[in-house]
């Protein structure tokens, strides 16, 4: 892969583990290509690094960043962002709600695409930066549970994205992941056919991603579910190579 890649990952609803996917596909695209950033964009929440395992790395978070005005070099931020393996995160210092405005947000993610850095949203779609996402052409990945409430989120979740999605651009790309319940082919294609978004991956349960995330584990290191989850969306997006 030698361009870079814009994806947005959203929960559907709450406890989804949209974080932790986001977190290992930034992984999984860090080992196709060129450096990924994962970045949190629940300004009201933050905490994305604390699910990566790197809070106690060195390195600027949202709040350094709050004065930027304007394109900054994308190498430079990179170098100074806390990650591994060529996958950076981008969060709120320990979960602290960082005090940056959504413009200085874009600039940034702006910013690291223009230098050539792949990068992976964590993007709450009841947000206000959803619409100015959209308008970036990202591929959004819905995350969604197969219980009927469930169902309901993520129906409102699409409508929601396409809806802000500019008229001016091409259709958006929107991908399924579904977890929990019982993922049969019949119910899979009913849940595809209700929501006319391809589904990519179903992740089953697995004790060893919570065992994972309690050792302060980089998600989509180990060989578990999501990784697995990771590397079949990655293996949807056109261009890119799944390294293993």
């Amino acid at each position: 892969m030698t361009q870079p890649t814009l994806l947005a990952v959203s929960g559907a609803s709450g406890g989804l583990g949209a974080s932790t996917l986001a977190l290992a596909l930034g992984r999984c695209l860090a080992r196709a290509g060129p450096p990924v950033v994962v970045a949190d964009l629940d300004l009201a929440g933050g905490g994305l690094e604390v699910t990566a395992g790197v809070e106690h790395l060195p390195g600027r978070r949202w709040d350094d960043l709050r004065e930027v005005r304007g394109r900054v070099p994308a190498a430079r931020l990179l170098a100074t962002l806390p990650g591994e393996a060529g996958c950076h995160v981008l969060s709120g210092l320990g979960g602290a709600r960082p005090e940056v405005a959504p413009e200085v947000v874009l600039e940034v993610v702006d910013s690291l695409l223009a230098g050539g850095v792949s990068v992976v949203l964590d993007l709450p779609v009841r947000g206000p930066l959803l619409a100015d996402v959209m308008a970036r052409a990202p591929v959004l990945v819905v995350v969604t549970a197969l219980r009927t409430r469930g169902l309901a989120d993520a129906e409102a979740c699409v409508e929601r994205a396409l809806a802000v999605a500019p008229e001016s651009r091409a259709d958006p790309v929107l991908l399924l992941v579904t977890r929990g319940g019982r993922a049969t082919t019949d119910v899979l294609d009913d849940v595809v056919a209700h929501l006319g978004v391809p589904h990519v991956h179903h992740v089953r349960d697995d004790p060893a991603v919570a065992r994972g995330g309690e050792r302060g584990a980089f998600p989509g290191v180990s060989r578990d579910a999501v990784r697995a989850c990771a590397e079949a969306v990655v293996a949807a997006l056109p261009g890119i190579a799944v390294a293993s």
